[in-house]
């Protein structure tokens, strides 16, 4: 499923949550759902609605039990392993409040039917079983709400672990990348090449992107294009003519907005491996094509005879991974082809509109 179809919802129920939870309308809202199902298994008056008020006495004891249960006993006891002494203690607490209940629903009921037999050993045990039905049915949801807020905190970690690594990318780009840059570009101010110039501009244009473009999010696929082309050029003024270089990235259809530097991790290993001083005829390609709703990436390199990887590389591929399956979740195909002297890697990623 596209991403833009599936974020809607996704934040329409992360702000209901975050609405409910802050004015403790969770409790409010199960009570009040809680009385309409009981009002219409057992009418105790003489219609619907005046059962639901007849009701509301008998369902705040059932709260007390309830959260008595839920803030004292279940931390106290099952929380802590201690079975036993909970089961015992929760079956006392159902003793100690059926008597009281089945006094109040006396004096309550107007259903002449019921109130016969609210006396009755056999009502005690229904009025048992609704109190536990109400505790079974508040841990549910309780436990339910926590898995909730704990699976939204490791989201939240998992966003701010991926927005640190965006982070240290901009700030570090790619050291080895760097600094090779500044080599080369103190090597050719020494012969006093014509190319120092350009690649001062074309390092001066990365770091600008990398800094202030990228800061606000997503950016435009466009720009982002551009951005790959500056650092294919610098690349390719450091290698030289003993690694061919072919790129070709076909302009967007529409505008799009795009994670920044997702396209840089695969361009900076294709350099990296295909163009190592031990090979005779290094090689790299760069082919982008857009598509209906997003685009595709094809970096294709040459290997050396004897391909050893490296640890070390930027993020890296998994952490590449990992960004794609947080942020286009469903919406991209990253497929990698790893032969014996040709590597390649195809990114299909779905991009939305800019707005």
């Amino acid at each position: 499923m596209p991403l833009g179809t599936q974020k809607p919802f996704h934040l329409l129920f992360s702000q209901s949550e975050k609405v409910l939870s802050k004015y403790k309308l969770y409790h409010i809202l199960f009570w009040l759902i809680y009385a309409v199902i009981i009002a219409a298994v057992i009418r105790i008056g003489n219609s619907w609605g005046d059962s639901i008020l007849r009701q509301l006495p008998i369902l705040a004891t059932h709260a007390v039990v309830v959260y008595f249960n839920l803030y004292y006993l279940v931390p106290r006891f099952l929380l802590n392993r201690n079975y036993l002494p909970y089961v015992f203690s929760v079956l006392l607490l159902i003793s100690a409040a059926s008597f009281p209940i089945s006094i109040l629903t006396h004096s309550l009921v107007a259903n002449q039917d019921i109130q016969s037999v609210v006396w009755s050993s056999f009502f005690l045990f229904l009025i048992g079983l609704g109190l536990l039905f109400s505790i079974i049915l508040s841990m549910t949801f309780k436990f339910l709400k926590d898995w909730y807020a704990d699976q939204q905190s490791k989201r939240d970690l998992q966003k701010m672990q991926l927005q640190s690594e965006l982070k240290f990318l901009k700030t570090q780009i790619n050291p080895h990348f760097l600094f090779n840059s500044l080599n080369n570009l103190y090597a050719l101010t020494l012969i006093k090449s014509d190319l120092a110039p350009q690649v001062v501009l074309r390092l001066s244009d990365i770091l600008r992107y990398v800094i202030y473009e990228t800061s606000e999010g997503k950016v435009d696929l466009q720009k982002e294009l551009q951005h790959l082309n500056d650092f294919v050029s610098l690349e390719q003024m450091r290698v030289g003519d003993r690694v061919k270089v072919e790129i070709d990235l076909e302009e967007p259809s529409k505008d799009y907005l795009i994670e920044p530097m997702l396209f840089l991790t695969l361009i900076e290993n294709a350099f990296k491996h295909g163009a190592q001083s031990a090979m005779e005829e290094g090689w790299v390609k760069i082919t982008g094509k857009s598509l209906v709703g997003g685009y595709c990436l094809l970096v294709e390199n040459s290997k050396p005879i004897e391909y050893h990887a490296s640890p070390q590389g930027g993020i890296g591929l998994e952490n590449l991974k990992k960004r794609l399956n947080y942020i286009y979740l469903g919406a991209h195909e990253l497929t990698i082809t790893n032969e014996e002297r040709h590597y390649s890697v195809k990114l299909n990623i779905e991009l939305n509109h800019a707005e």
